[in-house]
């Protein structure tokens, strides 16, 4: 049997006031593809479907556009909320939905919830675990509630009452921290985990599962066996994943009651999205930018752009005159003071005020200061050496009585 596996759509996401609709719609129309293409039994997705617990209409419409391409293809679609989700909301319909072929699993309760699936002569139950935290498995489990001190301990109990199939695959879909003893794994500036590990999770509580179809974490990785994986997230949500490629994974499963339980998983492998916008980070003076941009036939990505520049007037306003999708701009003054060399640092440092000013509104502007602006110049600069002057011989006048 094939699944889908994907995670961490957070749809309706925004990253610097930009909205990223049209490019998570562009990677749900490639999974319903990949999805048909394959023929698979299901599609998985292992929470944070949406960027917030009440996600905007827009991203509603979109949820729903993708639900209904996946239901037309004839194929199974099983959702589990993240810790970005509200489990309530998100299971608004579950219970009619039930015989349909959209599984929304409902809020963590005592009662374990799992979709059993056929194809031919194989089978799998997919076992749904939604964001829990130990809170909520002592509430469900209140006679196991002092044995349970941390995220482990929670997802131990919670994994141990799932009813496994004794013929067939058995699939876990939940959305955690999960960790291989001290190796974490590698996450980026755009997921919320807690300082210090506080929310782990060890990846052995899953161990009697064939497969581990994990959501949380942004960057595609096993944990501790090729059978734990996080697929990673639809787009890249922050410039710490900036020219990664993201990706859904097609995952083989012996499904035949005749199989070993050591050999049910049989493969993950990588299907990478395109991206029509993708995120870059670019380090350059304004002068190499605006040669870049000439030529540039991505000029519509979304950008981080360190210029080396010392300064530039209106730069933001400068910077999206070429590439209208800027989303953060700094400067890199450290490194451009380092690259000035010794002898131009010396012209500059023996320049009086008024020549430090227009060689500085040159370099900016590729004018020289005209007679009106030097003489406005030139007068303020007075006001504010005769503001010293005055100040500086009341303290003497003060000092010497």
């Amino acid at each position: 049997m094939k699944f889908l596996h994907t995670a961490d759509l957070h749809i309706g996401k925004r990253v610097r006031g930009f909205s990223l609709v049209d490019e998570q719609r562009h990677a749900l129309d490639q999974i319903a593809s990949i999805a048909a293409r394959e023929r698979v039994s299901a599609v998985l997705v292992a929470g944070d479907v949406f960027d917030k617990p009440v996600p905007p209409v827009e991203a509603l419409d979109l949820l729903e556009t993708f639900l209904a391409q996946i239901s037309q293809a004839g194929i199974p679609c099983i959702l589990i909320a993240g810790n970005h989700d509200s489990a309530d909301r998100l299971a608004f319909g579950a219970r009619f939905m039930s015989d349909s072929l959209v599984r929304i699993a409902r809020p963590f309760s005592r009662t374990p919830q799992f979709v059993d699936l056929a194809s031919g002569n194989e089978c799998a139950r997919i076992h749904l675990l939604p964001f829990v935290r130990p809170l909520h498995v002592k509430l469900a489990y209140p006679e196991e509630a002092d044995g349970i001190a941390t995220y482990t301990d929670a997802l131990r109990v919670a994994a141990l009452h799932q009813p496994l199939a004794n013929s067939g695959a058995n699939i876990l879909m939940a959305h955690q921290f999960v960790v291989d003893g001290a190796q974490g794994p590698a996450t980026c500036d755009s997921e919320t985990v807690s300082v210090g590990g506080l929310d782990s999770v060890e990846a052995s509580v899953f161990d009697a599962f064939d497969y581990v179809a994990l959501g949380h974490i942004h960057g595609a990785q096993r944990v501790r066996r090729d059978a734990v994986r996080y697929s990673g997230s639809l787009y890249p949500y922050s410039f710490s994943e900036a020219g990664r490629k993201k990706s859904c994974g097609i995952v083989e499963i012996d499904g035949r009651s005749a199989a070993g339980d050591d050999a049910r998983f049989r493969s993950y492998t990588s299907v990478e999205f395109d991206e029509v916008r993708s995120l870059r980070e670019v380090n350059c003076s304004f002068e190499e930018l605006q040669a870049a941009a000439a030529v540039d036939p991505h000029a519509d990505d979304y950008l981080h752009v360190t210029l080396t520049d010392p300064a530039l007037m209106n730069a933001m306003e400068r910077v999206r005159a070429l590439y209208p999708h800027v989303m953060q701009l700094d400067f890199d003054t450290g490194a451009q003071a380092g690259d000035v060399p010794a002898a131009r640092r010396a012209r500059l440092a023996a320049l009086d005020p008024i020549d430090l000013l227009e060689d500085f509104w040159q370099a900016q502007t590729g004018d020289a200061l005209t007679s009106d602006m030097r003489a406005i110049a030139l007068s303020l600069f007075q006001a504010d050496e005769d503001k010293n002057g005055a100040a500086h011989a009341a303290n003497q006048k003060e000092v010497g009585a």
